[in-house]
């Protein structure tokens, strides 16, 4: 859509801070704004872990208020990161469509890593950590929202490699009760109803809070077996205990409880096979290697209506049902095919059942904020327990073919606490220093689960005609793991003059994972091999504020990710071994920590009577060590011997036995090795630079400009990537830019708040985002087109009664969400030549969606 594109282009003069990040005034600054009608009032962030003014904080941050989250409509991270230069945020996080593995990206730095233990962004709730903490996340009693950008890793710690996000909810009062009501509908059959109630249990003592929320969306297309792909539930309900009995002492609860009821994810499968554009083209690799790629995407993802199916059915249209019989090539396949061998699969304690395609999840929370302060001195506690329970049934080949389907439940269990004590805010010199513990237990397969194939062979054809055997390959649940993390970290913050200050901070951190041996669905056995990781990570900062309206600062900061554990290779013998090593001298049992070195500089400034407000920040990054996957061609020994195991049957071959190469016959009735593709990881190394600049500008009392951009140039210096070696005809990315995140991204928002009547205030606002093009794998063979949405909203409020109409989406964009490669599961696979057929899945963009909110205060 080109109506998107003309709007923003027209915004870019005027890139920068949006006006939601000073939206919330603080008494100190409320005062001042008072001076000068219409200026900008400014928040309080806390994330250094103290109170500072978001003008003064020498970090690049955007903040949302609860007026900025309600006057944007924000409901999900996807909505916040859209509003945010620098982070980016999809449901299709990784290569799969759907609400279930979801990966918060900053500037440029993505991971191909399965597990959240190794993510490169995290979530914070109330400064509590939560572990794949973006899956489902609810805005309802939300105050505050942070996002960091660059390594936190010195205050926060784990996972904060790139960047953080830490949602501030609110503490009920203690002096007055009251209540808020908001219900959204729109004729795409989305529905989000929130209540929050508030008061005083014993006046000025102890308040409690409850709120709740029920959010449906019917999805937006319909796959050829008749149902629906896209729907969406969740149900979620929290509760907060503040107890507050004098001025020095305050702590309080809160508890939180979401279930999520998905079906099938919106997406699609463009098969290279048949879509090929690459076959006939040479290329020069960014190594100045000569290469034809064939059989796959060459350059932008073809739309929706020009991509050729197998089927000749639309892009969107994976199966929703799993019983269904099939006979291909002879092999009849019964309809409980599938659901019986899922029902057989043992699974970790407290799933949810679920026995059709779609998402089963359920989350509960449980957090404590302690703290005391006298004379300036400040005492907190913090401490923190999550658990996860999901269950996933997808299609794996992601279209209305009967190729795969998998299964792949999900355990999650941390805790955390941290404790900490900081010297006066008002000391010349001030220091903080603390302690944190932190646990966690993932148990998870990866690697596709519990996998059903419904037709495989052992020779490259691609004719359903050809099917020998379906095949049924159990969950080893060999991504599991289990972490204990304990930091010791501090700072000290110096002004040594009026306008410089220095400040030092630092973590020492110890990281021990254990990992693959023997795993089941209880978890990590006792034959895991275990890594102890330690690292110094500081952050040195230098602001100067040559007067209250500008803040200069440079920093320079270290951050780390714990090293990996290669379970397929250390569950190998020594026959087995030997193959991988083959393949990659280098592979060793783990890996090295990933180190990223971050330098940069900002420049924070107020100008026109404080109406105009901008931050401009520029950065460079050296990130070694990165984990990548990679898949390596082993020939497997006999761990079970018998009646229709894969490879050790003796009916297919009567040497057949524990101990022996696994050996299947091939369309000709010979004896061949039997090859399967395990992924292990290597290691690499990237360089990220860019910058980002966000401003707001109050035109008149009524009318208020913002506008973000940022520009992330991240490119591998080393990196092996060999999924697509078949087709591509190279391995090594070096120079090649890393996935899924754009180069250029920004948005324009404008705002209009007025008086219509003495008790009846009008508001309208328009969004203009855009969304660059981002490359689908690591090969940067095919990307997907930039995409611009526009949304406008516009309605009347008393103060206590609030009426609203939207349009999302207005010009009716098209373009894909997210993009990312998939190997080909819709033909039939030979996993000798496995990664020879790829292709990329996609997820569409929500269609245009006109509606209506109301909302009520009391």
């Amino acid at each position: 859509m080109q109506h998107g594109k003309v709007l923003f282009a027209a915004a870019l003069p005027l890139t920068g801070l949006p006006a939601h990040a000073y939206a919330q005034a603080q008494p100190q600054e409320a005062a001042a704004a008072a001076e000068s009608p219409g200026a900008l009032s400014e928040i309080i962030v806390t994330a250094r872990k103290k109170e500072e003014s978001l003008q003064d904080a020498p970090l690049a941050i955007t903040a949302f208020t609860a007026e900025a989250i309600d006057e944007a409509a924000l409901t999900n991270l996807r909505d916040v990161s859209l509003h945010t230069p620098g982070f980016q945020f999809n449901n299709q996080g990784g290569q799969e469509p759907g609400r279930y593995n979801t990966q918060l990206r900053f500037r440029g730095m993505s991971t191909s890593q399965f597990s959240p233990s190794f993510a490169t962004g995290a979530l914070f709730i109330d400064g509590v950590y939560v572990l794949n903490g973006g899956t489902s996340v609810s805005l309802m009693d939300v105050e505050r929202i942070e996002v960091i950008k660059g390594p936190q890793s010195a205050q926060f710690g784990r996972n904060t490699f790139g960047g953080a996000v830490n949602f501030v909810t609110r503490s009920p009062r203690l002096t007055k009760a009251s209540g808020q009501f908001e219900t959204t509908v729109s004729a795409r059959g989305r529905y989000d109803v929130q209540a929050l109630f508030e008061g005083p249990l014993v006046r000025d003592v102890l308040s409690a809070s409850i709120g709740g929320r029920f959010y449906s969306k019917r999805g937006e297309y319909h796959a050829t077996d008749g149902g629906r792909l896209g729907d969406e539930q969740t149900t979620a309900v929290s509760g907060v205990l503040n107890f507050a009995p004098s001025s020095h002492f305050s702590a309080r609860v809160r508890g939180f409880y979401s279930r999520d009821a998905d079906g099938a994810p919106a997406g699609g499968f463009i098969d290279g096979d048949i879509n090929d554009s690459c076959t006939g083209k040479t290329i020069t690799t960014p190594t100045g290697q000569t290469a034809s790629p064939k059989r796959y995407i060459c350059g932008a993802l073809p739309d929706r209506g020009d991509v050729v199916t197998l089927t000749g059915q639309d892009l969107f249209s994976s199966n929703t049902l799993i019983a269904q019989p099939v006979v291909q090539g002879g092999v009849n396949v019964p309809a409980s095919y599938a659901l019986d061998f899922y029902a057989s699969q043992p699974q970790p304690g407290g799933i949810p059942f679920i026995n059709r395609v779609g998402l089963r999840r359920n989350i509960s929370r449980l957090s404590a904020i302690v703290n005391y302060n006298t004379g300036g001195w400040n005492v907190d506690v913090v401490a923190g327990m999550n658990r996860q329970r999901a269950n996933w049934i997808r299609d794996a080949d992601v279209t209305d073919t009967l190729g795969s389907f998998s299964n792949d439940p999900q355990r999650i269990n941390d805790k955390s606490i941290e404790g900490r004590i900081s010297t006066p805010q008002s000391w010349p010199i001030r220091a903080m220093i603390g302690a944190n513990y932190y646990t966690q237990d993932f148990i998870a397969a990866g690697d596709g689960g519990a996998v059903v194939l419904y037709c495989v062979v052992t020779s490259d054809q691609t004719s359903f005609s050809k099917c020998q055997f379906p095949f049924r390959s159990a969950s080893n649940f060999g991504n599991s793991d289990k972490t204990r993390v304990l930091g010791l970290f501090g700072s000290v913050e110096w002004d040594v003059t009026d306008t410089i200050t220095l400040s030092a901070e630092g973590r020492q951190q110890r990281d021990r994972l254990t990992k693959g041996g023997t795993v089941t669905a209880t978890g990590v056995g006792a034959s895991a091999v275990k890594q102890t990781y330690k690292k110094f990570l500081p952050r040195i900062i230098a602001r100067f504020e040559p007067s209250d309206a500008t803040t200069l600062y440079a920093s320079y900061a270290v951050g780390a990710i714990p090293g990996d554990i290669n379970a397929a290779f250390i569950r190998g013998d020594a026959r087995e071994r030997a193959q991988y090593q083959t393949q990659f001298p280098d592979l060793n049992v783990s890996t090295g920590q990933e180190i990223l070195k971050a330098y940069e500089i900002g420049w924070k400034q107020r100008a026109l009577d404080n109406r105009l407000r901008f931050a401009l920040a520029a950065y460079h990054y050296d990130w070694s060590n990165i984990k990548g996957r990679v898949t390596a061609s082993i020939n497997q020994t006999c761990r079970t011997a018998g009646a229709g195991v894969l490879g050790c049957d003796p009916a297919v071959n009567p040497t057949a036995a524990v101990g022996q190469p696994e050996t299947v016959r091939d369309a000709g009735g010979a004896l061949v090795p039997l090859l399967r593709g395990n992924n292990v990881l290597v290691t690499g190394d990237a360089r990220i630079y860019g910058g980002e600049l966000e401003s707001s500008f109050a035109l008149t009392d009524a009318w208020t400009i913002d506008a973000n951009v940022a520009w992330a140039h991240a490119r591998y210096k080393d990196y092996q990537f060999n999924f697509v070696a078949a087709i591509a005809g190279f391995t090594q990315m070096k120079g090649n830019a890393i996935p899924r995140f754009p180069e250029w991204s920004g948005n324009l928002a404008a705002s209009w708040k007025g008086r219509l009547t003495s008790s009846l205030d009008g508001f309208f606002r328009a969004d203009a985002i855009y969304f660059g093009k981002a490359f689908a794998d690591e090969s940067n063979l095919a990307f997907a087109k930039p995409y611009t949405l526009v949304n406008v909203r516009a309605g009347m409020d008393t103060g206590d009664l609030r009426f609203e109409l939207f349009v999302n989406n207005l010009f009716d964009e098209d373009r894909y969400a997210a993009a990312a490669r998939w190997s080909n599961f819709s033909r039939p696979v030979n996993f000798a030549t496995f990664t020879a057929h790829q292709g990329i899945n996609v997820s569409p963009q929500a269609k245009r969606e006109v509606g209506l909110r109301l909302g009520a205060k009391f």
